[in-house]
């Protein structure tokens, strides 16, 4: 359909008066003529005559002509399909890889076809242009379900698109939930469930969980969540191994139905370096892949003595039980300083050499009045000049107005204090519970324990700190933070804003242990992830290099990463940074290149599994300024096979959410004509506009000067003047 109008800069009644105006302007010329001539030549010079004077007129009202075209556009349907590695377990009839072939070529056998886009999905969604079954491999190491929906999204402002088609099996281990995503589209999703939702007969290893940091020679807890599914009874071997061999094994006994197991290894590291710890499960007979029976972690691990300066502003509990937990463990030096009336230390003068080789510094209820000046600018100037970072715990004698001499080297300020207290519980914040200082073995623990004491005295965490668990006064939830941690440049510091810690043991865990439960004691978790935490310097490098993630998935892109500061920690920008990657039998030479700010980077594709280790160097100016070494896997992360089963629930929302329809990969025969049936899946009308501005065209001037030409040349072969 297209339609014209004419728009003028002036009333047309004037226009129409203009034109009036020229024919009158040419009948009195030509009322007579010399010579006479007949009247049709007469009317043809007035016609001429009047239409060039008017062409001329009528421009000065800048006449505009407006095209208006409509045009349908046919409604559009995106098939989004799940490319990732859990494709290739088995669906209803075949592996869900080879259904979801089916089902694409289906739509595109049916009246969809003209109208269909198609899009590959694992952990990131791409258009694929045009389709081809074979493009189907199943080999996307994650599944991020949201991005067809983010990617869709573009598409809706350029195309008609009336409907999405989602096949996959519903699970997705990175990006957000696609609900949202999907909702914000507007438009019915329906989504086609491969897989079966009954858990399948599998075993897997779901978590290796150990610190993050180790020493030589001495015990780390290392715990293994098994899951098994479809099993009626029986037994599996987990083995647990580290670059050495075999460390220990243990049997599972399968329970029936889905169940999850926990298994608990103690590893002694034998030397420095980063250790490989990885986890198998074997011997449950024929399940649905054995693809998820391994998984691996990374321990770096560090030289066995610790040494930790605990400063104390008196003899009280906290100090008691922090002094015990230490001096338990034989691999730990604890120099203790408490002090008595008159600001001296029981155990002798504090000094300069006190702080020797100590990883951390711990203060209890420290200061206080009377501590000493001195006491106070040796505890500063260690951690100040020797970067030693700083675990504070409160107390109820401790000074705020002489601790705001330390503030800068902590993770909070204080207000002005107050004497007033009041009993309060730990309440894990979100970075909490997945910071590896308050992730302790047994994280239901922190929802058991005992209030604390905590002075009302104002505290606000700094914009760089992270507060990991806050106060709650009862039921209520207060905004005040209890736990903080902060890492900030080489520096890093730790406070607890409360006092009676010991509490957490002797009232929140010693009537379990008293019962004979033996579980891991939070209190005793905490304390030495955070000493542990607290003792990483890696910031004290010049150079770092490291892999952006120790794991990879097969086929995954490896990124190389790395800093260079100069001798005060500036960032350098030109400096020549090579990397030798070794594994498999293969070397490879790298040279990473400056994105800015100190930071260098490379990629490796395309690396077969296995492990491999790294080292490099930074030079500039002809000068060394570091070298750096690590390792990495690649291979047997495993993530899309932790959860083999389809995620019925998922689809069912998406499809329930957004208006569409959830089927089975059996029940997907009505999916075209559903959506075809669809109301909202009709075409819509698009409107084009365009202006023709005709007083600007050169073809008005030269029907103009035409209608002008022939009637000079008319006159001419008339014989007038």
């Amino acid at each position: 359909m297209n339609g014209y109008t004419l728009g003028l800069a002036a009333s047309p009644w004037i226009v129409a008066l203009v034109i009036l105006a020229a024919l009158g302007f040419a009948i009195y010329t030509y009322r007579t003529t010399s010579p006479p001539v007949r009247p049709a030549r007469r009317w043809t010079l007035i016609a001429l005559r009047t239409i060039g004077v008017a062409l001329l007129l009528v421009a000065l009202f800048e006449p505009v002509l407006s095209l208006l075209k409509i045009t349908a556009d046919e409604p559009q349907v995106i098939v989004a399909i799940d490319n990732s590695e859990s494709m290739t377990l088995s669906g209803q009839d075949s592996s869900r890889i080879a259904e979801a072939r089916a089902i694409a070529g289906r739509i595109g056998a049916s009246k969809l076809a003209p109208n269909s886009r198609y899009m590959l999905f694992a952990d990131s969604a791409r258009v694929l242009t045009p389709f081809r079954p074979d493009s189907l491999t199943a080999i996307g190491g994650e599944t991020r379900i949201e991005s067809p929906f983010t990617l869709a999204a573009d598409s809706f402002r350029r195309r008609n698109v009336r409907a999405v088609v989602l096949l996959s099996d519903g699970r997705y281990n990175t990006g957000a939930n696609p609900l949202f995503t999907a909702e914000a589209l507007g438009v019915p999703v329906y989504t086609v469930g491969l897989g079966d939702s009954v858990e399948p007969r599998d075993l897997s290893v779901q978590q290796v969980f150990t610190n993050e940091i180790a020493y030589v020679g001495t015990e780390l807890p290392v715990e293994v969540r098994v899951k098994s599914a479809g099993y009626t009874g029986g037994t599996a071997t987990l083995t647990l191994r580290d670059d050495n061999g075999v460390v220990a094994s243990q049997q599972v006994a399968l329970a029936p139905g889905t169940n999850e197991y926990t298994a608990g290894f103690t590893y002694r590291p034998r030397s420095e370096g980063t250790a490989k710890l990885r986890a198998d499960l074997s011997g449950g007979g024929e399940e649905l892949t054995a693809k998820n029976n391994s998984r691996a972690t990374f321990v770096r691990v560090k030289s066995n003595k610790r040494r930790y300066v605990m400063i104390a502003g008196g003899p009280n509990p906290d100090v008691a039980f922090l002094k015990r937990l230490l001096s338990a463990d034989p691999n730990i030096d604890v120099r203790s300083y408490v002090q008595r009336g008159g600001g001296e230390f029981i155990e002798g003068k504090l000094d300069a050499a006190s702080f020797r080789d100590a990883e951390s510094i711990v203060l209890v209820d420290f200061p206080t009045a009377s501590t000493s000046p001195e006491a106070l600018r040796l505890v500063k100037s260690a951690a100040q000049t020797s970067n030693i970072p700083l675990f504070v715990i409160l107390g109820n004698t401790v000074d705020y107005n002489r601790l705001k001499e330390l503030e800068s080297l902590l993770p909070v300020t204080f207000g002005e204090p107050r004497p007033s207290e009041m009993q309060v519980f730990a309440d894990l914040t979100a970075p909490g519970r997945s910071n590896p200082i308050t992730r302790v073995r047994r994280m239901e623990g922190w929802g058991e324990l005992p209030p604390i004491f905590r002075s009302e005295t104002s505290v606000r965490a700094k914009a760089e700190a992270e507060v990991l668990a806050s106060s709650r006064l009862g039921s209520t939830s207060l905004d005040d933070p209890l736990i903080v941690s902060r890492k900030l440049g080489r520096s890093r510091s730790l406070v607890v804003l409360g006092y009676g810690i010991y509490r957490w043991q002797l009232l929140g865990e010693g009537p379990r242990a008293a019962r004979g439960e033996a579980q891991p004691g939070v209190l005793e978790d905490f304390i030495g992830n955070g000493l542990r935490w607290l003792a990483v310097r890696d910031e004290d490098k010049q150079v770092r290099i490291v892999p952006s993630k120790q794991l990879y998935n097969l086929g995954e892109p490896v990124r190389i990463l790395a800093q260079v500061y100069d001798e005060s920690f500036n960032p350098l920008s030109d400096a020549e940074v090579p990397v030798t990657v070794q594994g498999e039998g293969k070397s490879y030479n790298l040279v990473l290149a400056a994105i800015g700010g100190g930071r260098y980077e490379a990629t490796m594709r395309n690396l077969p599994a296995g492990d491999y280790s790294f080292a490099g160097r930074a030079a500039a100016n002809g000068r060394e300024i570091g070298r750096d070494e690590g390792r990495f896997s690649i291979g047997e992360i495993g993530l899309e096979f932790l959860q083999p089963s389809m995620n019925a629930e998922l689809l069912r929302a998406l499809a329930a959410r957004t208006g569409g329809r959830f089927y089975t990969a059996r029940a997907s025969s009505a999916l075209i004509d559903d959506i075809l049936a669809n109301q909202g899946f009709a075409p819509r009308s698009l409107e084009s506009h365009s202006e023709l501005p005709l007083w600007s065209t050169p073809w008005v001037l030269a029907a103009a000067l035409a209608a002008f030409a022939i009637e000079w040349v008319l006159r001419k072969r008339s014989g007038m003047l």
